[in-house]
């Protein structure tokens, strides 16, 4: 018989090893995570936690201020809910052992970053995401968490229509597996990889909304993409863009043109904090008007010794690519960034398939809206795999019925993943037209028809990257307006009636879910030993 656990987690960023860590008190959690433990999207977040505990602050106005950069689409239930909840949950991680950066007076140093009215940054100089990371597995070690490397989750399994488990490969044996618990909660990350250009790392490639998509949950607000406006141009680490920090802006960095002119102004009231939407199209507006391939970002009117000891990071990184940010501006572009979209999920997590959860950026609990305010993803990963790991306590042991013959069949799908990214990143941008999304359309359903039903054990990954495109495309074709981070040519304004959540699901012809499960079966089908 195939494993069996409590509660399995898919993915090891902030959402996972805060689910894994709290629901280990009711019972048996495993992580399942496809490289080592740490590469998550969380280990490369610089900036920070959104958090109110500015003496000048107060609940209202965080709400206030992600219901106005989320442009209308907020769900304000979920927003008040994260508000509410997230400060307890910045304590513990404190308390963890987290080093956040501290005031003389033993206070977060609350920074101020675009779209806040006020300073409430709760960081880790600019290692934040890496600093939190190191506390969260240490306390799921603690906990007794298993956590297993290599391990690249294939396909959900569906009983009754229930989510049982995961279909998983084995990146070191190449033998596919099943893992059945009684949740199941995806913590899979981002979409980013699904553009040329970046700041995500290798690893999201949005599994988790594909595999959700192909066994009939809803799906939501997929045109969402955030483009985050400040990466550097032509520095890339690990096959991601090198990100600038939105707080380096909040201590006082200006973004000029090539030519050294500051624009944000022409843009927004705001000006450098105006929320990333905003500033993204601003800067990419910019580039084209001037024909140049990056705009800048200028720090070097501030103090050296400040910016070396505030962004440490940055300042290294950048100075190791012949870069001395205290001397000279920084050349950026923006890049994909973070998607505001994905799995729908009610206030406790749950997906539309019973048993299954979705945590962090693969989740759409409707917090971000049309546009993410800055530093809110963090808190909303916390605050939701934290209400998640209290609901599963109530979840009944899951009986499996019927045979345990393999049904689905294993297939070698090509490798499209180049391919994608050129499509998207030409036609379904930050500025998109209905044509150029016809275009990708009609290129990316042609990939998406490769793909036949069973389990694709190589180019799992461009199998999910073509199910994310469309979903892409199809949710940016279907909203036939320009709000927060879509902006359409033809549809230049927000509709007074628009639509709220722009919901996806898999059509009916498509939906195949198989009802039975496998043995433990090597990769060529034969019984394993």
């Amino acid at each position: 018989m195939p494993m069996q656990v409590d509660f399995l987690v898919v993915g090891s960023g902030i959402a996972g090893l805060t689910f894994a860590t709290k629901a280990a008190r009711f019972g048996r959690v495993l992580v399942l995570t496809k490289k080592r433990k740490a590469d998550s999207s969380t280990n490369y977040a610089q900036g920070g936690i959104a958090a109110v505990f500015g003496e000048n602050d107060a609940r209202k106005y965080h709400v206030q201020d992600t219901i106005r950069v989320g442009e209308g689409l907020c769900n304000k239930e979920m927003v008040a809910i994260m508000v509410r909840d997230g400060p307890k949950l910045v304590q513990e991680l404190h308390s963890m052992g987290c080093r956040f950066s501290m005031n003389s007076n033993g206070k977060f140093n609350l920074a101020q970053e675009g779209g806040h009215s006020r300073r409430r940054i709760v960081h880790a100089k600019d290692y934040t995401g890496q600093e939190i990371e190191r506390v969260l597995l240490e306390g799921a070690k603690k906990a007794g968490v298993n956590i297993t490397e290599n391990e690249i989750a294939l396909d959900i399994v569906i009983q009754n229509g229930e989510c049982v488990g995961i279909y998983y490969l084995d990146a070191d044996t190449r033998q596919i597996d099943v893992i059945l618990a009684n949740a199941t909660i995806l913590a899979t990350g981002g979409i980013g990889q699904v553009y040329q250009h970046t700041t995500n790392p290798p690893i999201a490639t949005g599994d988790g909304i594909a595999m959700a998509y192909r066994v009939g949950a809803k799906i939501a607000n997929m045109e969402f993409v955030q483009f985050h406006p400040t990466a550097v141009y032509n520095i890339k680490i690990d096959g991601r863009s090198f990100l600038i920090s939105e707080a380096i802006r909040g201590e006082g960095g200006v973004l000029k043109t090539k030519a050294g002119a500051p624009f944000m102004k022409k843009y927004s009231p705001a000006g450098n904090l105006a929320p990333r939407d905003v500033v993204a199209r601003a800067c990419l507006t910019e580039m084209l008007y001037a024909n140049t391939k990056y705009v800048l970002l200028d720090v070097s009117h501030l103090e050296a010794d400040f910016i070396k000891n505030r962004f440490p990071t940055i300042y290294e990184t950048c100075l190791n690519w012949g870069i001395d940010i205290t001397r000279e501006p920084i050349p950026v572009v923006p890049a994909a960034h973070y998607s505001c979209g994905g799995i729908s999920v009610n206030k406790w997590a749950e997906s539309s398939i019973p048993r299954m959860f979705a945590l962090g950026e693969c989740s759409c609990t409707g917090v971000h809206g049309a546009n993410r305010l800055a530093s809110n993803s963090l808190l909303e990963a916390m605050v939701f795999a934290s209400r998640a790991a209290a609901r599963v306590n109530k979840i009944s042991d899951i009986k499996i019925t019927g045979p345990t013959r393999i049904e689905k069949t294993t297939k070698i799908g090509p490798n499209l993943i180049f391919q994608i990214k050129e499509i998207m990143d030409e036609n379904v941008g930050l500025i998109r037209s209905e044509k150029k999304l016809h275009d990708a359309k009609t290129a990316i359903d042609g990939f998406y028809k490769l793909f036949e039903e069973g389990i694709h054990i190589t180019n799992a990954e461009s199998r999910n990257t073509t199910v994310i495109a469309k979903l892409v495309i199809d949710s940016a074709l279907n909203r036939k307006e320009s709000r927060g981070l879509h902006y359409m040519l033809e549809y230049p304004r927000k509709r007074r009636n628009f639509m709220k959540d722009t919901i996806t699901r898999i059509s009916k012809q498509e939906k195949k879910i198989k009802k039975t499960l496998p043995t433990n079966r090597k990769r060529d089908g034969t019984r394993r030993n």
